[in-house]
């Protein structure tokens, strides 16, 4: 027989008031749904034994990015509370609202992770974003957001931080990523929130979006314990956080079809794309060329549209770039809020 613990609802989120060497599951209220009662967020709080940081992962901030659930749920089992020095909150669903209508966005279709930190008073998405923060965020030491690729499209395996922040730098080569993307802390995400208040934090991108892709998961699950070893909170050897397996892009931007139709992307995840190769074919539905796109820069494929029905102006591939040279013309000033991912 299963044994399921039941779990208690509470105001706020207190980490002192929780017993040392034990495991924690409760909801915190948010803000008030249209029946009138709160949004309630699921948290695990893992408490060590041992004096320790306190360490956040969130997951599901985008409600159909399912990978970090799986990841949590992971991790859960990895950790015994006793030998643990530290803390650690998961949260394995952040939108809740999301989560249960299977979409990215938050139900009055605003992107969560665009008006962090949200206001007491304001639109329905904006009062939730704000008592997620206030609740919740605010209690953390370091911040590990993850995250997967959109509707319609696959991401590589893939880390965005802020590499000019030596703590944001160090949680990103932790990870052991394949690629890290450098990107600077926008207004309104939840990375650049915690950032800006003294909580370092990286975004770590799993996948696609609508599964549970395992070897993906157990990478991030792995990255993860490295941080968590690093920190001293679980015993163990760290690996090496400077590898020349890794790519670092000084910027990345998305590459749009301009013609609708039947859209063929050719490259595939982590491919090195060189300048004016062709990436993808526009077909009309009598199977004829439309356009070719080719890449403007020499690059690496972060992320590609996967759904051939494709009209004009689609987002058709997320392409890393490492400038070796003064900044040419013609990069995209594609900002993390156009990156339709984090």
């Amino acid at each position: 027989m299963i044994d399921v613990v039941i779990v208690k609802t509470k105001e706020d989120l207190n980490i002192d008031s929780l017993e040392l060497g034990d495991v924690h599951r409760m909801h915190i209220q948010v803000s008030d749904n249209s029946l009138g009662v709160p949004w309630r967020v699921p948290l695990v709080i893992i408490r060590g034994a041992k004096p320790g940081p306190i360490v956040g992962i969130t997951a599901a901030l985008h409600g159909n990015e399912l990978n970090g659930i799986s990841t949590i749920f992971k991790l859960i089992n990895e950790i015994d509370p006793q030998e643990l020095a530290g803390t650690l909150v998961l949260v394995p669903i952040s939108n809740v609202p999301g989560y249960l209508m299977n979409q990215r966005y938050f139900l009055d279709g605003v992107d969560l992770n665009r008006v962090m930190p949200g206001k007491e008073k304001g639109a329905t998405s904006s009062i939730y974003a704000h008592f997620f923060i206030n609740k919740i965020i605010r209690k953390f030491n370091y911040l590990l957001d993850l995250h997967t690729a959109s509707h319609g499209k696959v991401n590589s395996l893939y880390i965005r931080a802020d590499l000019d922040n030596e703590d944001c730098r160090t949680l990103a080569y932790l990870q052991n990523p394949q690629i890290i993307v450098k990107k600077y802390d926008e207004n309104g995400t939840l990375r650049g929130w915690a950032n800006d208040h003294g909580i370092p934090a990286i975004t770590i991108e799993i996948g696609n979006p609508n599964a549970f892709q395992h070897s993906l998961i157990d990478e991030t699950l792995e990255g993860i314990l490295n941080t968590m070893r690093y920190l001293k909170m679980i015993p163990g050897t760290i690996k090496d956080m400077v590898t020349d397996d890794t790519t670092v892009c000084d910027h990345s931007y998305w590459m749009y079809s301009n013609r609708g139709g039947i859209v063929d992307v050719l490259p595939d995840l982590a491919d090195e794309v060189s300048k004016n190769e062709i990436i993808a074919k526009v077909y009309d539905v009598f199977g004829q060329v439309k356009e070719e796109i080719k890449a403007k820069h020499s690059g690496i494929v972060i992320g590609k549209n996967v759904r051939p029905n494709c009209d004009a102006g689609t987002r058709i591939l997320h392409l890393g770039v490492n400038l070796m040279e003064p900044n040419p013309e013609n990069i995209p000033g594609h900002s993390d809020y156009e990156s339709d991912s984090e």
